[in-house]
């Protein structure tokens, strides 16, 4: 029976004394049905994509400009076999000129404006699925990172790939970052930035996309030897704010705004 990946985790909580309206991190996942309308037209087409963006608050706007990343990114990823630093500009043009378009600039003050005009950053993770090649049912994922927002494959009980950081202590203030602005020379190289990987899914996959502050205390419970994806598995929502909480009081993470996702991946019957 073929693979399909299917949502099973979408939560989300902003910094602790902050408002839902102030949580600049976002996130999508889309994992249409088989007989959705598009299911099958294009290469992958109807296949599943997820992802998750952590606007930096330091720049305007940043809310605004992580979900029309990541809302760009699930309506229509790039070309993740064969990105090309320009194929990349090319698809970040809509966005950004969305995120342009938004700026109220008649109400900005002066200030404000010059702050505007130099562009959002956020992180951008995403997670795109399609038909393995020479396979009649498998499934293959791709990935693509700039920043520390991370990608954990779960696979027979072990974390067996953790992208594009390993170590909680590759975590720090400067990531790197897509700007809405691409004429600002402050920004950076973003090629330099980008990171990719992909493989070859198996029944029982579970990926999990998190934001900075989850995949840091993710990675620093592993290499302590616990089992992190067991522990947001056994999460009900319900209790998923007040669990943040213990986490920030204890010191064990960070506070920040927090988006986890978790996609896993089963035989086509089983999945619907």
């Amino acid at each position: 029976m073929r693979l399909r990946p299917r949502a099973v985790t979408e939560l989300w909580a902003p910094k602790a004394g902050n408002s839902p309206e102030e949580y600049e991190d976002a996130f999508r996942a889309v994992c249409p049905e088989p007989d959705e309308p598009d299911a099958d037209e294009g290469a992958d087409a109807g296949m599943a994509r997820a992802a998750v963006a952590d606007g930096a608050s330091e720049s305007a706007f940043a809310r605004e400009w992580a979900n029309g990343l990541a809302e760009a990114f699930t309506a229509a990823p790039p070309d993740l076999c064969a990105l090309t630093e320009e194929a990349l500009t090319d698809w970040l043009a809509p966005a950004r000129e969305e995120w342009r378009e938004g700026v109220p600039w008649d109400r900005l003050p002066w200030h404000g404006e010059a702050k505007a005009r130099a562009g959002a950053f956020a992180t951008l993770l995403g997670l795109a699925f399609e038909d393995a090649p020479d396979s009649d049912d498998g499934l293959a994922w791709r990935a693509l990172a700039v920043g520390d927002s991370c990608l954990f494959l779960v696979r027979d009980g072990r974390l067996a790939v953790s992208f594009p950081l390993e170590d909680a202590a590759a975590f720090g203030n400067t990531p790197a970052l897509v700007c809405s602005n691409p004429d600002n020379a402050d920004a950076g190289d973003l090629w330099e930035g980008v990171r990719q990987l992909g493989g070859e899914c198996e029944a029982g996959d579970r990926f999990i996309l998190a934001s900075d502050a989850i995949a840091c205390w993710f990675l620093a419970a592993e290499a302590a030897g616990e089992r992190p994806w067991e522990a947001i598995a056994a999460l009900a929502p319900e209790d998923w704010d007040g669990w943040v909480e213990e986490q920030r009081q204890s010191g064990l993470m960070h506070n920040d705004d927090v988006t986890l996702l978790a996609l896993e991946v089963a035989q086509a019957a089983e999945a619907e």
